[in-house]
């Protein structure tokens, strides 16, 4: 070993023991796969979402609150603690309502369940829109809905994961 100097005395080195240098490897080979997993997590699909149902809760002048049942199946291999969500719905091509989840929810891993959204429509400015899609043809199959929004994961950080969905729901009652 190279003596090591310091000022007008030579000392030397001293050795790591072997024992210590092999503990010091395996502690390394252990941490570092937990440290990586720390850094970067699994990126997650969206939730596959369709709308069941609209319910009128309370209406207005100005605003009408219904409240919006959908499905979500969650295609991830991990679960999906869900804190919040916004969405936008349109009905029939018109831009109808937007909304948020009621209350923060769990989907499990490949699991599904039914979400109620409270969602605002203002039926002054897109009653237009909506009666022309009522009362067209084929208004007795059901009405094209489209929903867009985001729903807010909790991880290690809060993330939005996307959701979408198009699709026909049934015809309102009397039609």
């Amino acid at each position: 070993m190279p003596p090591v100097s310091r000022g007008p005395h030579r000392c030397y080195a001293p050795a790591m023991p072997l024992r210590t240098l092999r503990a010091l490897l395996v502690l390394a080979l252990v941490a570092l796969p937990a440290a990586c997993s720390l850094v970067e997590p699994e990126p997650l699909d969206p939730p596959v979402v369709n709308l069941r149902g609209l319910e009128p809760e309370a209406m207005g002048i100005n605003a009408q609150v219904f409240r919006a049942r959908l499905h979500l199946f969650n295609p991830n291999t991990v679960p999906l603690r869900v804190a919040g969500g916004e969405l936008r719905l349109s009905l029939a091509g018109a831009r109808a309502a937007k909304g948020r989840t009621l209350a923060p929810f769990t989907i499990d891993a490949g699991g599904e369940t039914d979400v109620d959204v409270r969602i605002t429509m203002n039926l002054l400015r897109d009653a237009p829109a909506l009666f022309r899609a009522l009362s067209g043809t084929g208004a007795a199959e059901g009405l094209d809905y489209a929903l867009e929004g985001h729903v807010n994961v909790e991880r290690r950080g809060p993330d939005r994961v996307p959701i979408a969905a198009t699709g026909r729901l049934a015809p309102p009652a009397g039609l």
